[in-house]
């Protein structure tokens, strides 16, 4: 059996753990962001759907051929597992307990329960335990902060099982009352008095249940962070790292959570390794804000700005976070989802890692546990283009619906993993007939979110219209097709070149000489629309190229201007150019009782109106 030892003060329980959790430095984090299941709480009735994920995790079942952890993080090496506040009810640590002892890698997993009523927590521990079963404890001292049997509480489960040596399960209680909801809701709570410390031989841990961690330090000398501050500066190893944990139910962005973060790292763990790792509930709603947007669920991990002052990469599954004082990841998915990656306390540099939180694996969660089969997570343009269409809708009041139908359809075809993909119609939307590669997590930056915002609103409502439909050919320009004559249509908005600049890039695009179907760009840079009509080659097009054999250059005898000129090609790619002012037209002059569709048809009618001689022959 792992060792442990439990030592009480009025202000904390440390438990001293015989065990390490750290490899060459790292910890193995997977957070648990499941869906609230706020109904459930006040009665305390069991989460069928948080149980189901957890059984999907650490064994298997239902579609998953082995444990998704195993898919996730192979190997033995220890992980930390997090879930919210609240994600448990009583009832269902049974088969938690019997899921995590199957487990066959060291695992601590802390998790949020209740509400309880104290009765069943004391019996619970006053349980006989057979030999080989998890081991019970509360990490308080019960004679002299005793629990009654009649309230309820609000408390968290950390279960440490190492393979072999057996397994014990903590129960620590929440000490201070979240005021608007919980205070109100569930005024009959009892509350314990001490924090938790969980000493490892190789890490500090200190599990803390939402409310309990946005006390400042400086201002509550008894609050949680005051006394993590002097459990840390008592322990005298100032190279040893730190880990404050939060499980939260958090319903959407709170300033005092940024605060709060930025005060226990920056002041309670100040001059040594110390990260925050957060798991909150999903929170679903995104918002036109990037200060508010960017901490998504508040989901993730967060380091010292100073330690990592430019910040990590862009992930798939996490997304760089950079706040005063604070950088870090969050997971990038609002929805119910699991993620999982390394959490480094540095020092971070190109050889050690630039990685306060590598995540690197997500499974979707839903109402019958994790989603089947697990696969590689998807590129981020997607979500973010999906996400950044739903944080500017609903659009202004009296537009077309097509706006929302059309944005509906792009996300679905995102979502389908059709083509083009995702990255291939952001990069034409901002970048036109010569693409490069897009960042989507700069969406929201100058001059990029205007035009992305103009950009989508106007795929979204050319993608309604009938006969077109995406174009499946990444080897083309375009993403859209009109099926009647096979012609691409291109929706291009540049955040940076004027019109001209557009439409000699145009010009040059037409003279390359491989076959490429009938091109209709509508398009317009932040000046506004670019010229209108058929594109015909111009001189400044393409400076490297010869004049048109038309040309008098007033050469004669053999220099004279001939019928045919073998040096240049012999076809030219069709393209022409509509102002994209066209399309905004039919979702802002909308009439409710008229429609759009006779400006649908006006539209369409001018793009089937350009290269009647092609279409004819």
């Amino acid at each position: 059996m792992t060792n442990i030892n439990f030592t009480f003060t009025p202000r904390a329980a440390t438990i001293s753990v015989g065990t390490s959790l750290t490899v060459e430095g790292k910890l193995h984090v997977c957070l648990m962001q499941l869906g609230a299941a706020n109904d459930a709480i006040a009665t305390d009735q069991g989460r069928p759907a948080a149980v189901a994920a957890v059984r999907h995790l650490l064994v298997g079942g239902d579609g998953h051929s082995a444990a998704v952890l195993s898919e996730m993080l192979p190997g033995a090496q220890p992980v930390l597992i997090v879930l919210p506040e609240f994600a448990f009810g009583s009832s269902d640590w049974e088969m938690l307990d019997t899921l995590i002892r199957q487990a066959n890698r060291p695992v601590v997993l802390v998790a949020g329960f209740g509400a309880t009523n104290g009765q069943i927590l004391l019996d619970w521990r006053a349980a006989r335990v057979a030999e080989g079963e998890t081991r019970r404890h509360f990490a308080w001292d019960q004679t002299a902060c005793a629990i009654g049997g009649v309230r309820p509480v609000n408390g968290g489960w950390c279960w440490i099982h190492v393979p072999r040596e057996g397994t014990h399960c903590l129960i620590y209680l929440k000490n201070i009352a979240e005021q608007n909801v919980e205070a109100v809701a569930l005024a009959d709570l009892q509350f314990g008095h001490a924090i938790t410390h969980l000493s490892f031989n190789d890490v500090d841990l200190f599990p803390l249940v939402c409310a309990d961690m946005l006390q400042p330090m400086a201002q509550h000398p008894d609050s949680a962070q005051a006394r993590i501050h002097d459990i840390l500066n008592g322990l005298g190893d100032a190279t040893r790292p730190a880990l404050v944990i939060g499980s939260l139910l958090q319903h959407g962005y709170n300033v005092n959570w940024e605060r709060a973060i930025d005060s226990v790292l920056n002041q309670v763990m100040a001059n040594r390794p110390g990260l925050v790792v957060l798991c909150n509930i999903s929170h679903d709603r995104p918002v036109a804000s990037e200060t508010e947007d960017r901490w998504r669920s508040l989901t993730g991990v967060y380091g010292k700005w100073d330690e990592l002052t430019k910040g990590q990469k862009n992930l798939p599954c996490g997304r760089r976070l950079n706040a005063p004082g604070i950088v870090g990841a969050v997971l990038r998915r609002s929805e119910p989802t699991i993620a999982s990656g390394t959490v480094d306390w540095g020092p971070y540099g190109p050889v050690d890692g630039k990685f306060v939180w590598h995540a690197n694996m997500l499974c979707p969660a839903g109402a019958a546990g994790l989603q089947a089969p697990i696969s590689r997570p998807p590129e981020q343009h997607g979500y973010e283009m999906a996400r950044f269409l739903r944080r500017h809708r609903p659009p202004e009041e009296g537009w077309s619906p097509r706006v929302v139908q059309g944005a509906d359809r792009l996300t679905s075809h995102i979502a389908s993993a059709a083509k083009p993909s995702a990255a291939k119609i952001l990069d034409a939307l901002i970048g036109g007939v010569r693409p490069a590669l897009s960042n989507p997590d700069a969406l929201h930056d100058d001059p990029i979110q205007p035009a992305a915002i103009t950009g989508l609103h106007a795929l979204a409502t050319l993608v309604t219209a009938a006969g077109i439909g995406w174009q499946s050919d990444e080897g083309q320009v375009g993403q859209l097709r009109l099926s009647a004559n096979d012609r691409n249509i291109l929706i291009w908005r540049d955040p940076i070149r004027t019109s001209r600049q557009m439409r000699s890039e145009l010009g040059a695009w037409r003279l390359e000489a491989t076959p490429h179907p009938d091109l209709i760009v509508l398009a317009a840079s932040r000046f506004g629309d670019v010229e209108e009509g058929s594109v015909e080659e111009q001189r400044r097009d393409d400076v490297s190229s010869a004049p048109p054999p038309s040309a008098d250059l007033g050469a004669a005898g053999t220099l004279a201007a001939a019928e045919t000129d073998i040096t240049l090609p012999q076809a030219r790619r069709n393209v022409a150019s509509l102002g994209l002012s066209r399309i905004a037209s039919v979702y802002l002059d909308y009439d409710a009782a008229a429609g759009d569709g006779r400006r649908i048809d006006e539209l369409l009618a001018l793009i089937n109106a350009f290269f009647p001689n092609e279409e004819a022959a």
